[in-house]
């Protein structure tokens, strides 16, 4: 058997912002048809690093053809929110040009996806690399996407973004996994794609029967192709029978056929748990079955120790805080990918969060920003990861910015973390007229804490709909 070389995924060029000269930012994101999506950009650029930008915006149909483009800038308010593309169904793409180096090549951005029974929300995903990425070769081509979570009972779908180089037609490779482990291999074709088209990967059309091999259980699916010029990244898409709701996540690296940094800890790496309390009807923790080959353990809450070498979904209750997972030898990758996933009672499509762990070389984030809506409720969680050694501070800095004027709001506030290390608010208690300061869009909050153990994440929610959660940037 003809041994698979690995690629090495340094996490520490990620934790430097080592990527050269950046002096162009994008992201890529898709236009669903009928499905109200509002593309939300804050100028982070200059609020975090205090870098001018200006912004160009690119709409293409699914075949990749032009449909305009137009020159966004921030000279009026600190938030861009778009809804209107002009196009049924297809792509914008957003790239920002900066005269100093931006650091980061992918543009920290938000989309937002609503139908009358669903939200949801997703950071950017993809981008079309720049000239400089490509022949300087720091960028990964060659396709290894997993953490496809495979629903039986709803649709399926992943969207990949071509890039600038059109691609001729090629023989690829869908990987099914379900939970005991096994895998099954199905070879399918892409056909001769465009420069910039958008190619829809439908499990139900690659393979019609994969209810069988999954047991009637949720399992995962990977993908094997190759591109030319665009990162891989997928965006992953669930929608119920009737397409009355629509949820998204994105996929992310096979790391089982990636090399990525080590560590050695006995503590462990951790993943935390936002504070949901009884808002929800259910939550779950997903491991991703494509990690590192091995052993692992993991307990939640320092309770009971299991161990695991496959994919798991485990059932939360409201106290569950954070897990911890850990190895024999103390050894583990810098990369365990995880997701929370939950839903409201009435809610068919769970929303799926793509998370992961921090460890003990986790880098040290005094400044994050995340979404907030001013048309919906909005839960703002704050988490302090125990296996980050920090300065504990319970003093914050809160800043909210719209769409509509330059103006920032502005709180400093004094809180109580639980015994677990977590907090939850709602919006209105920290802005009690955000809505009328949001105009009813979205927005960002950020917030600056010296203690670098804090994690924050959003939720945005209406109860008459669904609920959608992501990590800050």
């Amino acid at each position: 058997m003809k041994k698979i070389k690995k690629l090495f995924l340094d996490q520490n060029k990620n934790i430097k912002a080592d990527f050269g000269y950046v002096f162009r930012s994008s992201a890529i994101f898709y236009i669903p048809p009928n499905i109200k999506t509002t593309i939300c950009i804050s100028n982070y650029w200059e609020f975090k690093n205090n870098i001018k930008i200006i912004l160009l915006m690119t709409i293409r149909n699914l075949k990749g053809k032009l449909i305009s483009k137009q020159k966004l800038n921030f000279d009026t308010a600190n938030v861009l929110s778009i809804s209107k593309f002009g196009v049924k169904e297809g792509s914008i793409e957003l790239e920002a040009f900066g005269n100093t180096n931006l650091r980061i090549p992918y543009a920290a951005i938000m989309a937002i996806y609503e139908k009358k029974h669903s939200i949801s929300m997703v950071h950017s995903y993809s981008r079309n690399h720049s000239l400089s990425e490509l022949e300087d070769k720091n960028c990964i081509l060659s396709a290894k996407e997993s953490c496809w979570t495979i629903k039986p009972k709803l649709i399926n779908k992943a969207i990949f973004h071509n890039g600038h180089i059109g691609l001729k037609e090629q023989k690829a490779k869908l990987i099914l996994t379900n939970q005991d482990g096994r895998d099954k291999i199905y070879k399918l074709k892409i056909p001769k794609l465009n420069p910039y088209e958008t190619y829809i990967f439908d499990i139900k059309k690659i393979v019609p029967n994969f209810n069988k091999f999954l047991k009637n259980k949720e399992g995962w699916a990977t993908l094997n192709f190759e591109s030319k010029s665009s990162f891989t990244r997928l965006l992953l898409i669930w929608e119920d029978s009737l397409r009355k709701e629509f949820q998204v996540t994105h996929s992310n690296f096979d790391y089982s056929r990636y090399i990525t940094n080590k560590l050695f800890s006995k503590r462990g790496v951790q993943m935390t748990f936002p504070k949901f309390s009884n808002l929800l009807n259910e939550l779950n923790l997903i491991t991703y079955p494509k990690f590192e080959k091995g052993i692992y353990f993991f307990n939640i809450n320092n309770k009971k120790t299991e161990y695991f070498n496959k994919g798991f979904i485990k059932k939360l209750n409201i106290n569950d805080s954070f897990v911890n997972f850990k190895k024999q030898n103390n050894i583990l990758p810098t990369r365990i990918v995880t997701a929370l996933t939950g839903k409201f009672q009435h809610q068919k499509v769970p929303f799926e969060c793509s998370m992961g762990v921090d460890h003990q070389q986790a880098p040290k984030k005094r400044f994050s920003w995340a979404l907030v809506s001013g048309k919906h409720s909005n839960l703002i969680f704050l988490n302090r990861n125990n296996i980050i050694e920090s300065e504990i501070s319970d003093k914050l800095i809160f800043k909210i910015y719209c769409n509509n004027s330059l103006m920032v709001k502005t709180k400093k506030i004094k809180i109580q973390f639980d015994s677990d290390g977590r907090y939850s608010v709602n919006l209105k208690k920290i802005f009690p007229f955000y809505k009328q300061f949001l105009k009813r869009d979205y927005g960002y909050i950020s917030l600056f804490s010296s203690d670098t153990s804090i994690r924050l994440y959003t939720a945005i929610y209406n109860n008459k709909k669904s609920i959608t959660l992501e990590h800050a940037f």
